[in-house]
């Protein structure tokens, strides 16, 4: 709700524009004296436009313009009121800080449509204002990417290069010779699933203007992801599937949902020790499905939940665990796409439980 601070000496002004104003907007006035400077911790919070008449500016001239300068890239509004005689005392100096004047007698219709008027340029400054930061925001955010990913494949590059020169210089043994292309294959293999994981992000970057809803019978799907992750692995975890009876057929991107869930999955196994337990839960309610993936391992960090979804960040703790750091934040934009939540809870040395929450689809046969 828009917020509008009076300041004018006149007590029975105040009054007026209070009940004028007050039914459509919130009102804040200074009933004190200006000058005798009981209205200035009024002066301290936030507004959006400010009324206030000619001796109220007199005294909180340097606070106006001081305001002004805060919120320079922000249009912030000051209304004057003043006698029709004055109109031609103004100057220009004075027109660079305030917005616009209303005569005294005022008209309840022209002070609601100048209200109105500065109100909009407001909010219209205020969206234009979020708008180039959002922009500034992903202008950064896609040049420290390009950064992190021509980072993330030199580093295999130069060991594919190194054991390549090292292969073609020496006639190496046979079984150091089988190590190297190893470690070669090795750098591919980093290479192809970071290439994989940039691609991914990508797609759910772009999923926003793309619709892949297709219906999906959630346990089935689960049940045979599940099979897929244990074969693929070959781990000697425990995966558990708990699914409620009441888990319907619903519309979801399903090649989203099973990036979320088989980066969470990988994860949990990857992050915790042989023969432990991962589970897998699923609820449906009425209006959402739920998913938790738990694990029984090495646990994150309060400071390193804080950016956890980062592009290419990795937690503290993960030592010489491979990963690309890019799971996570697949997992978070395909979540926000499908207009879910993402939450995380850990404790280190004892585990930690993701839950996705995706709101059921409209679109439900």
């Amino acid at each position: 709700m828009n917020r509008i601070l009076i300041i004018v000496e006149q007590s029975e002004n105040r009054r007026l524009l209070a009940e004028w104003l007050g039914m459509y907007y919130e009102v804040a006035i200074a009933d004190s004296v200006v000058q005798r400077g009981k209205a200035l911790p009024l002066l301290d919070e936030p507004f959006d436009l400010c009324i206030l008449d000619g001796p109220a500016l007199d005294h909180l001239w340097e606070w106006v313009q001081a305001r002004k300068h805060a919120e320079q890239s922000v249009f912030l509004p000051f209304l004057l009121i003043t006698l029709r005689s004055d109109v031609k005392l103004l100057t220009r100096h004075l027109w660079q800080t305030i917005d616009e004047l209303i005569t005294k007698p005022i008209e309840k219709l022209e002070m609601h449509a100048r209200v109105e008027m500065l109100l909009r340029s407001r909010r219209l400054s205020l969206q234009l204002q979020t708008a180039l930061k959002q922009e500034r925001e992903l202008k950064e955010l896609k040049s420290r990417f390009v950064s992190m990913v021509s980072h993330e494949f030199r580093n295999p590059l130069n060991s594919i290069s190194g054991f390549t020169r090292l292969l073609e210089q020496y006639d190496l043994p046979q079984e150091q010779r089988a190590d190297f292309f190893q470690r070669i294959q090795a750098a591919v293999s980093r290479m192809t699933t970071l290439m994989d994981d940039v691609l991914t992000l990508g797609k759910t970057e772009a999923a926003g203007t793309t619709s892949n809803l297709v219906p999906l019978a959630i346990e089935p799907f689960c049940r045979k992801l599940i099979e897929e992750m244990k074969f693929s692995t070959s781990s000697s975890h425990t995966i558990v599937f708990d699914c409620e009876d009441n888990c319907i057929t619903v519309y979801m991107d399903e090649g989203l949902l099973r990036h979320v869930l088989i980066n969470l999955l990988s994860n949990a196994i990857k992050y915790s020790a042989p023969d432990t337990t991962v589970q897998i839960k699923v609820q449906c309610q009425s209006q959402a499905v739920i998913f938790q993936v738990q694990d029984q391992g090495i646990g994150i960090t309060p400071s390193d939940q804080k950016r956890l979804f980062e592009p290419f960040y990795r937690a503290s703790n993960v030592g010489n665990i491979p990963g690309t750091g890019l799971g996570l934040a697949i997992v978070k934009q395909a979540v926000e796409w499908h207009g879910g939540t993402l939450a995380v809870t850990s404790e280190v040395n004892v585990g930690t439980t993701f839950t996705v929450t995706l709101p059921i689809s409209s679109e439900m046969a």
